[in-house]
């Protein structure tokens, strides 16, 4: 074996990250609720930043009086009026106001709406609610058992545990807790404390009234998957009914709720986003806005400026505003960046999908990242992390940035965006014969028709992403 030394020299080309351009980076991809937290971090932390919107007095010196001292910045405060709670209660009516004696706690200097307000009741309390109402007929063991059982129902209103474990645990006969779940089962709303789907459509189909109609029972035990694939003549050779019936009951069951609980659940799915900018429509022209809440702007505080200009201080004060002034420069620098960056991208795609502004999605047009970068002289990385978590307010609604990038369709000189294509595709099914609905291949020649080539593949999953069923369980028999 031979082994030797070289000293080679070759030439690469590689890119070197400082801390500052990482910082930056982060900055611009993080979205307006990140930034707020982030710059609401550094100002308890640095000391020399506070925003520029805030309106600061200056207190001139006095003596060891008590004043402030020489330099000290002071925010004034504006006289708060005195609210009598007691006296405004008594003198209301409803008792339901003078019942909530929680409000007491509210901080003196924050009033408003919102401290007024009543909570939601949930799903569980709902249940406990009706449960208080039978506890007195109840022995100890069976309330203990209902409550448990209660806690174990999730927010769709399903009872979502197994029986063998429910015996271990609350050292109960399994007659005692079948009894306590019909009790549960016969709470509002309808179907609540089931286990499966099929047992949910049961309990709801008995309160209607097909305790008697076995067969239509017997359906939703044995037959539910045949009637969801629209397999009408197999059930009718099973069951012996005639097809009508079949259909006519099929529609009776979309009329279920299958997730008792939903309606209370519903309400903590909503979130809500704070708009990057907006595009508004002015004289016929858009005009594009940068939110100042998404992207506050930032600056050093005049009396730290102030002491780093002072020559009677030591080298360790100085060091360290110096270090906390270079923090506070670069932040104000990375997010007026972010700011200017966001704003040309919004600006290129208002310029992009100007169509869409005026007439609505059937005017959308395929857009990339590559379009918007050449267009602002950026790379392509920068527009998607300036795009990311970004929403802007339109004419047509607020929209997230990244949905106006779309995959798009030639249509003789023009093109067409995905979502230009999945409306096509929605229309064509709401206008298509009940009786004999469109297949995925059939909507694929109708679209070639209009100069869209796209595939049947394509048509199927634009389909599912619309949340549509295939041809052969949207077909109707009367």
């Amino acid at each position: 074996m031979n082994i030797k030394f070289d000293l080679n020299i070759t030439q690469t080309q590689k890119l070197v990250m400082t801390q500052e351009m990482r910082q930056s980076i982060e900055i611009l991809q993080l979205t307006a609720m990140e930034l707020k937290g982030l710059i609401e971090t550094e100002i308890m932390e640095n000391p020399v930043l506070e925003f520029n919107e805030v309106s600061i007095k200056e207190v001139v010196p006095v003596n060891e009086d008590g004043g402030p001292l020489k330099g000290e910045v002071v925010q004034e405060k504006p006289p708060k009026e005195e609210i009598q709670w007691e006296e405004y209660f008594h003198s209301m009516e409803n008792a339901d106001y003078r019942g909530q004696t929680q409000l007491s706690t509210v901080p003196d200097d924050e009033y408003g709406f919102e401290k007024f307000t009543s909570q939601e009741k949930t799903l569980n309390e709902y249940l406990h609610f009706q449960f208080k109402m039978l506890k007195k007929n109840l022995s100890e063991q069976e309330k203990r058992i209902g409550e448990y059982l209660i806690d174990c129902i999730d927010d769709n209103g399903y009872l979502i545990i197994d029986m063998d474990y429910i015996t271990s645990v609350l050292e109960a006969q399994e007659v005692s807790i079948q009894k306590m779940i019909g009790i549960i089962q016969g709470f509002d709303p309808c179907g609540v404390g089931c286990r499966t789907i099929e047992e949910c459509l049961l309990i709801q189909l008995r309160q209607m009234g097909y305790d008697d109609d076995e067969v239509y029972l017997d359906i939703v035990r044995n037959h539910l998957m045949d009637l969801a694939n629209n397999q009408f003549k197999r059930i009718t050779q099973e069951t012996g009914l005639a097809i009508e019936d079949v259909y006519d009951f099929k529609e009776v069951l979309k009329s279920l709720e299958p997730k008792p609980g939903r309606e209370f659940s519903s309400s903590e799915r909503v979130s809500y986003v704070i708009p990057d900018g907006s595009i508004e429509i002015v004289n016929g022209e858009l005009v594009v806005k940068v939110n100042d809440v998404s992207a506050p702007r930032l600056r050093i505080n005049n009396y730290y400026k102030g002491l780093l200009k002072t020559p009677d201080k030591n080298d360790e004060t100085k060091l360290y505003l110096e270090k906390k002034l270079d923090s506070a420069a670069f932040l104000i620098r990375s997010i007026e960046q972010r700011r200017d960056t966001v704003k040309k991208v919004i600006n290129a795609v208002a310029l992009s999908q100007s169509s869409f502004f005026f007439e609505g999605v059937g005017d959308l047009r395929p857009l990339t990242l590559k379009t918007i970068a050449e267009m602002i002289d950026v790379h392509e990385s920068t527009v998607s992390r300036a795009i990311r978590g970004k929403y802007i307010q339109t004419p047509k609604g607020t929209f997230a940035l990244k949905f106006f990038f779309k995959r798009g369709y030639s249509q003789g000189e023009e093109d067409r965006s995905s979502d230009a294509i999945k409306r096509l595709i929605s229309e064509l099914i709401e206008k298509e014969d009940k009786k004999k609905p469109l297949s995925d291949q059939k909507i694929s020649e109708l679209l070639q028709q209009k100069n869209l080539d796209v595939a049947r593949r394509t048509v199927a999953k634009y389909r599912e992403a619309l949340m549509i069923k295939p041809s052969s369980k949207r077909k109707e028999y009367r």
